[in-house]
């Protein structure tokens, strides 16, 4: 859990890098999957393993932002 929380500057980077593969992995989908069953199927690894990559990345933003909000002082009352 420690590496999820670790740094949400890292998170966001990883998050970044996984979206990147993401994309890749959609646009050798639509574009060169047609040629070869091996290629349909590495297109979605790379798809997937993008996809994949972004989630871990957003679950650390996700985290540092729910502590952030768990530690938050209550509004003072009237």
């Amino acid at each position: 859990m420690a590496l999820i929380t670790q740094d949400v500057h890292k998170s966001w980077q990883r998050f970044k890098i996984g979206l990147a593969i993401f994309v890749a992995g959609a646009v050798m989908l639509l574009s060169i999957s047609h040629w070869h069953i091996a290629v349909h199927y590495l297109s979605l690894s790379v798809l997937f393993g993008g996809f994949a990559y972004a989630m871990f990345g957003y679950a650390g933003i996700f985290l540092n932002r729910f502590t952030f909000l768990k530690n938050k002082k209550p509004p003072p009352k009237f």
